[in-house]
C-alpha cells in the first residue's frame, strides 16, 4: 500500500519513512513510536535498554505535547466533580474545578487542575498540610512531596502562576513478609534488620525490593553495611541514597524512599566487566607483542562543564526540536482548518525523526550534578516558549 503521508510503498500498519498509520490520523498527532530492542550497557550494571518511548524525555516531551495540543485547542479542561474522586476524602477539594482527570483509581489519583494562581497553589499546600501530609516532606516554591500518617503519598506541582497543578495521590504500598534472597544476588548483600516488604522482581543476578519498617538511622545503619560488605567502589552518596560497586563490578542503588521505606536495588557485573578482567603478570605468560586491541577512548567532559557530550548534543536537540514544534502549533492555533499546514507538518515528522536520533546517541540515563543544572535550564527555556503558545 502507499503511505498517505509521504507517499512510500510498504506493506503492515505503520509507515517505516515517517512511521504514519496506514488509518487516517489528524494530522498534529505525532506517528506511533516502534520499539527498539538493541541492549545497551549503563553505567557497570547489566541493563536492557528501554524502549525510548520509555524513557524519561520521551514520557515528558508526550505530556509537553499533548497538553499543548490541548490547550492551543481551546477544550479548557472537563468539570471535575470532587465527589466522583475516588481518593477525594483523602484530599482537601481543590480551589477550581475545570481539569483533566488523568488516573481516578481506589490505588492511585492524577489530575491537572486548570489556571491557578501562585497564592491558590500556596493555600492548597497549606490546606493539604491540615490534611496529615505532614512526613517526609520535600518542597520547593512550585512543588510539594509528602505522606500522610496512613502512607498515601502526595505530590503537588505548579509551575508559574496561572498554571495548571498537578495533584498526584498514591494509597500505600502493600508488603508481606519477605525472606531475604539466597540467590547470588542476595549472597552479595548485607541482610536488612526488617523482613516487611515487596519484591518488584527477583532472579538470581539482579533483583529490586521495597524494605518497610525501616527508619532514616536504619537505612544510613544499612548503607554503612552495604559499604563494609565491599560496595565503596566509585560510590556516589548523599541524604537519601547511595550508588556504589564492589570490586567484582556488582552495582547497587540503596534509597529512602520515605514513610519508612528502602528500597534496595542489585544487579550483576556487565558484560564489558566481565570481557575487561585484569591480564596476567606471571613471567612465563607475557609476550613482548604490543597490544594493538582497538580501544574505545573514554569521553572528555573536562571541556563541557562536565557534561557528557553525547548528553548536550541530545538535550540542545531536544530544545531545537521543541522550538520548531512552537512554531508549527502557533500557526495551526492561528489556522487549525489550514489542510496546507500538512506539509509543514512532514518537514515537522522530519526533524522528529532527526531529534530521536540525537537523543538515542545518549545512552546514559543517570545524569551527573552538572548535567541535571543544564537540563534544568533547557527545561525552564522550554516550558517558556510552550506557555507562550498556551496562553
Amino acid at each position: 500500500m502507499k503511505c498517505k503521508q509521504c507517499g512510500t510503498e510498504f506493506e503492515g500498519k505503520f509507515c517505516p519513512e515517517c512511521g504514519a498509520k496506514t488509518e487516517a490520523e489528524t494530522p498534529i498527532t505525532p506517528p506511533p513510536i516502534q520499539q527498539q530492542s538493541a541492549p545497551v550497557q549503563t553505567g557497570k550494571a547489566k541493563k536492557k535498554k528501554k524502549p525510548f518511548f520509555l524513557r524519561w524525555w520521551f514520557i515528558l516531551l508526550a505530556i509537553i505535547v499533548v497538553g499543548v495540543i490541548a490547550l492551543s485547542a481551546g477544550g479548557g479542561g472537563e468539570k471535575i466533580v470532587w465527589d466522583d474522586i475516588i481518593l477525594g476524602e483523602i484530599l482537601p477539594e481543590p480551589p477550581a474545578n475545570k481539569g483533566e482527570i488523568h488516573t481516578n483509581a481506589a490505588d492511585e489519583l492524577w489530575i491537572d487542575i486548570n489556571d491557578l494562581s501562585d497564592k491558590q497553589f500556596n493555600d492548597y499546600v497549606a490546606a493539604c498540610k491540615e490534611k496529615g501530609f505532614t512526613v517526609d516532606v520535600e518542597s520547593n516554591s512550585s512543588s510539594y512531596d509528602a505522606y500522610n500518617a496512613e502512607g498515601y503519598k502526595l505530590s503537588l506541582g505548579h509551575y508559574g502562576s496561572d498554571a495548571d497543578m498537578s495533584i498526584q495521590l498514591e494509597a500505600p504500598m502493600e508488603m508481606t513478609t519477605i525472606t531475604w534472597p539466597t540467590s547470588t544476588a542476595g549472597k552479595q548483600l548485607p541482610t536488612p534488620k526488617s523482613t516487611t516488604g515487596k519484591f518488584s522482581y527477583e532472579h538470581d543476578d539482579n533483583f529490586f525490593v521495597y524494605v518497610g519498617n525501616t527508619s532514616k538511622a536504619d537505612y544510613a545503619e544499612y548503607v554503612n553495611a552495604c559499604s563494609e560488605k565491599g560496595f565503596n567502589v566509585d560510590f556516589d552518596k548523599g541524604e537519601d541514597y547511595y550508588y556504589a560497586d564492589n570490586s567484582e563490578g556488582w552495582h547497587i542503588s540503596v534509597r529512602y524512599e520515605g514513610n519508612n521505606i528502602m528500597s534496595i536495588d542489585i544487579d550483576a557485573p556487565s558484560e564489558d566487566d566481565d570481557n575487561n578482567t585484569t591480564p596476567s603478570t606471571d613471567s612465563s605468560t607475557q609476550t613482548s607483542e604490543p597490544d594493538t586491541t582497538e580501544k574505545e577512548p573514554e569521553k572528555d567532559t573536562s571541556n563541557n562543564g562536565g557534561l557528557d557530550p553525547d548528553f548536550k548534543a541530545a538535550m540542545d536537540s531536544y530544545e531545537k526540536f521543541m522550538d520548531e514544534y512552537v512554531a508549527f502549533m502557533k500557526k495551526y492555533s492561528a489556522n487549525p482548518t489550514d489542510m496546507s499546514l500538512l506539509t509543514d507538518y512532514a518537514d515537522y515528522m522530519s526533524k522528529y525523526a532527526d531529534f530521536v536520533e540525537d537523543f538515542e546517541k545518549w545512552e546514559d540515563e543517570e545524569m551527573n550534578a552538572a548535567e541535571t543544572a543544564y537540563y534544568i535550564d533547557v527545561q525552564a527555556r522550554v516550558s517558556k516558549k510552550l506557555l507562550e503558545v498556551a496562553n
